[in-house]
């Protein structure tokens, strides 16, 4: 009987070895980013508040090799269109693509660390009172995208000098859009 359990836990070990070995690292993804995911995708987002209001904004984003270093990419968001028009000029860079971690350099100082997991990029960040988190994936030859902003309910008083360990958040907007191919 010992020998029996004693190789029915080998087995057991080794088929776990073989799962966990087979499991994809983010720089052995199937999806390749952030090569497949280059050119220029064009949609409309959608903000959605809380309190009720929404609107839609045409919106697009290129993704372009900077050198021949695949390290910088140009991750250009573009809001509305005319004389509405709001270009936002950032880079993608690479920080650790065997561990998925790359930024989004806003070239102004700020600096938002993403992580590349499970065939999608997430980031989440706070400025101020606000938590923003996102979540951007290539499905269907389409990139959705999407930003939820939450407010935070745990505030200090103006006096205070304790760091609060445990904050809460209220939902304030939800931001979306499906992307498309297009030509330059």
């Amino acid at each position: 009987m010992l020998k029996r359990s004693f190789f029915v836990g080998l087995l057991m070990s080794l088929l776990t070895f073989i799962s966990i070995s087979n499991i994809p690292t983010a720089a052995l993804s199937s999806n390749s980013f952030p090569q497949t995911w280059q050119g220029t995708w064009s949609g409309t987002l959608y903000d959605r508040t809380v309190s009720g209001k929404s609107h839609t904004v045409p919106m697009k984003l290129r993704i372009k090799l900077i050198s021949q270093d695949p390290i910088r990419y140009t991750w250009q968001i573009t809001y509305g269109t005319g004389s509405e028009k709001q270009v936002r000029n950032y880079e993608l860079v690479a920080k650790n693509q065997s561990t998925g971690h790359f930024a989004i350099d806003e070239k102004d100082g700020t600096v938002i660390d993403t992580w590349w997991l499970g065939e999608k990029l997430y980031s989440q960040f706070r400025v101020e009172n606000l938590l923003l988190s996102t979540q951007c994936q290539l499905q269907d030859n389409q990139l959705r995208y999407e930003l939820v902003v939450y407010q935070s309910l745990s505030e200090l008083e103006p006096n205070s000098t304790e760091k609060s360990t445990f904050e809460s958040y209220q939902l304030r907007s939800i931001q979306s859009a499906t992307l498309a191919p297009v030509k330059d």
